[in-house]
């Protein structure tokens, strides 16, 4: 509960008479100070939490991710090559490897976006290819070229995704108003999704696979690259947050300093194939390297002579 009396004491005054239509509080005063008023709204959500009418998940699979001797050829080319990954509740794993590895193509996979050309992919237990609808609506995912509904304006895109998930609209309210002042997003509510930069629109996707219920599966391709050192941190920091809450999250990323501080362990791919995996401190035992970035050169080629 002290989260939402947080969120609601940072809402702008407009954020709160919403918020009050949302719960539908009626409000018959003539002046209310906006102090009052968010006292009064955490009150009220506090008795709508108490109800239980909206139960909250309270678990995810294990593995919440699990991913079976995948394949995927594209004519002549093989993009990824006998794949076994699993990803627990608890914890960030990293794919990483230099472009053209295979991250994509898996993580597309993974997401129901193409097909497999053999083997499985399961999100909280649903086989991707035999219950889409079920892994699909379970698992979030951040392209790596992000993409969104260019007509429609941000608040407008955060308001279709939290009807699609059933979220009830009080906490849909609540969930803008927290995560849009995380990722500084606040300003561009009113502004159409075709017209934000790639970094804003970033902030967008971010905010909206965030207006459901923890825990997450989350499936995020490059997730830092197109934010600013502010948007980058706030994101970081979150994802550490929701890894000890029992999320779990998949990323794919080539910026080894990055995977290096937020993931517990790594799968490194090169030219489609699984080279290594294992967490820091393994590596630095088996390859004698005191870096990821060691690691993953000495895995993809070799360190390069000074």
């Amino acid at each position: 509960m002290l989260k939402h009396e947080h969120v609601i004491s940072k809402m702008s005054g407009q954020e709160l008479v919403r918020l009050a239509q949302a719960m539908k509080v009626p409000l018959t005063q003539r002046t209310m100070s906006k102090e009052e008023l968010a006292d009064r709204l955490t009150d009220e959500v506090l008795h709508f939490e108490k109800l239980g009418k909206y139960s909250l998940p309270t678990k995810i699979a294990d593995p919440a991710i699990e991913i079976r001797k995948l394949r995927k050829d594209f004519g002549d080319t093989v993009a990824v090559r006998n794949l076994n990954l699993k990803v627990r509740p608890g914890e960030i794993v990293g794919l990483v490897g230099p472009n053209g590895a295979g991250k994509t193509t898996t993580l597309r996979v993974l997401t129901g976006i193409i097909r497999a050309t053999s083997g499985s992919v399961s999100v909280n237990g649903y086989n991707m290819a035999e219950n889409p609808t079920e892994a699909k609506e379970r698992i979030g995912y951040i392209p790596e070229r992000p993409t969104c509904y260019p007509n429609l304006r941000v608040s407008e895109y955060l308001s279709f995704v939290a009807k699609v998930y059933d979220v009830p609209q009080y906490r849909a309210v609540l969930r803008t108003s927290e995560y849009s002042e995380m990722f500084q997003l606040r300003r561009f509510m009113d502004s159409y999704i075709g017209t934000l930069s790639k970094g804003n629109l970033q902030r967008a996707l971010l905010v909206g696979i965030f207006m459901r219920p923890e825990p997450y599966v989350l499936a995020l391709d490059e997730p830092i690259y197109g934010l600013d050192p502010r948007g980058a941190w706030s994101l970081k920091g979150h994802l550490r947050d929701l890894r000890d809450s029992g999320s779990a999250i998949l990323i794919s990323t080539h910026i080894l300093e990055v995977a290096e501080a937020l993931c517990d362990r790594f799968v490194i791919m090169n030219e489609a194939d699984v080279v290594g995996r294992g967490t820091i401190e393994e590596f630095r035992k088996d390859l004698s390297v005191s870096s990821l970035e060691e690691a993953f050169l000495e895995l993809t080629g070799g360190i390069p002579e000074e």
